[in-house]
């Protein structure tokens, strides 16, 4: 296996566990579940939604950091869609289409960073101090970030040779489906 395809599979592996927490918070805080989840443990419910939204965003935001970082002195790789796309430019797979979606990508994160840097990762004084909202997003664009990673995985790995991978949808044994499932006959 090349380094580029090594490199992707990662990437992509990382984008299907971003892919799979969207969709269990989805499936699990939505309107029609409302009701039951505060009914069951309201606060823990709470608690879970933050944290994994915080996660969320702290994840989604991996993919967008720069290819390298300088650390001691020395350039460090890290597993991004800018390392992915120098690597797609070098071997002459840089497609307007691959370029066109990472675009698009890359402007979301741009909407979401303000809230990893000054709030998740860092604790700013004066966005905590101010309550200044950071990251906001539709729910259009953030359905549209989740189709932008799907296809910019699927040209990436035609590109490289190792083929598309669906993973917009992500339910299995023991899920979110089946925690609501049990939740609506038992409570």
């Amino acid at each position: 296996m090349s380094k580029i395809q090594e490199d992707f599979e990662l990437l992509r592996n990382h984008c299907i566990e971003l892919r799979q927490n969207f969709n269990t918070y989805t499936d699990l805080f939505n309107e029609e579940n409302r009701k039951i989840l505060s009914r069951v443990a309201a606060t823990f419910f709470s608690d879970i939604a933050e944290i994994m939204q915080r996660d969320w965003i702290l994840q989604a935001c991996k993919l967008m950091d720069p290819a390298t970082t300088k650390r001691k002195g020395i350039e460090l790789e890290n597993i991004t869609i800018r390392l992915i796309n120098k690597q797609l430019k070098t071997c002459s797979l840089l497609t307007p289409e691959i370029q066109k979606v990472t675009e698009s990508i890359l402007e979301f994160g741009e909407k979401i960073k303000p809230a990893r840097h000054k709030r998740l990762a860092h604790y700013d004084r004066e966005h905590q101090v101010k309550g200044i909202t950071l990251g906001q997003t539709s729910e259009e664009e953030l359905l549209n970030f989740t189709k932008d990673i799907q296809q910019y995985c699927d040209l990436v790995g035609n590109a490289i040779g190792v083929g598309p991978l669906d993973f917009s949808n992500s339910s299995c044994k023991g899920d979110v489906l089946d925690l609501l499932k049990f939740l609506h006959e038992k409570v």
